[in-house]
């Protein structure tokens, strides 16, 4: 199914849409399709073992090996969002289980994350402030405040970060790609979250 749009069982869309058009038709999910164009002309470099993750509403991935790119038996290969980074006490997902990547490194997560640890933060900080307020806070307004040195908003990047780098680790040490692509929204951060992602899939990927 797609749970982010309330698709709890396949939904034969490609076939009705062939049959309407009268033109051969292929679908794929949003991700996949992504990776595709990643490793075909963007940061992948067209080489043939990549991942791609895109850092969005949601957290999605595709998964490129050997050039060929993976669906799984039942199509929900390269789901990286839903790998588990918080086993015990982790936010609940929209795919029914808790402590997936989505639920802390999405748009959403993000502000999630904040949220959380602006339950027990006691300093200073612009971010807490609006959250303690009840105002609407986005990841955009986290990245900027950290950027600017709020310490707390710095503290909830560190954290979405080190989920990062702890799946991609994860990723890699199975699939050994030749790179870890990140895209999406979230991922206009830039340097500011790259390296701090790279810091930790430093320390949790098999040393090569």
């Amino acid at each position: 199914g797609a749970f982010n749009l309330n698709w709890a069982h396949t939904e034969e869309v490609g076939s009705v849409i062939e049959e309407e058009l009268g033109i051969p038709f292929a679908i794929d999910n949003d991700a996949n399709v992504a990776a595709l164009g990643e490793r075909w002309v963007g940061a992948g470099a067209n080489n043939p073992d990549v991942v791609f993750v895109t850092l969005g509403t949601g957290v999605g991935g595709g998964v490129i090996a050997d050039g060929n790119l993976i669906h799984g038996v039942a199509g929900a290969g390269g789901e990286i969002g839903h790998i588990n980074v918080e086993p015990e006490n982790g936010f609940a997902c929209t795919c029914g289980n808790e402590g997936c990547l989505e639920t802390v490194a999405s748009a959403t997560g993000v502000v999630r994350v904040a949220r959380h640890l602006a339950e027990a933060y006691e300093g200073t900080s612009s971010i807490k402030l609006a959250i303690d307020n009840g105002e609407a806070v986005t990841s955009k307004d986290i990245f900027e405040a950290a950027a600017s040195g709020d310490k707390f908003a710095d503290s909830v990047v560190e954290k979405v970060a080190f989920y990062l780098g702890l799946a991609t680790a994860n990723i890699s040490n199975i699939l050994n790609p030749d790179s870890v692509v990140i895209g999406g929204g979230v991922s206009a951060a830039g340097e500011f979250l790259r390296s701090r992602i790279e810091k930790h899939f430093v320390k949790y990927a098999f040393p090569q």
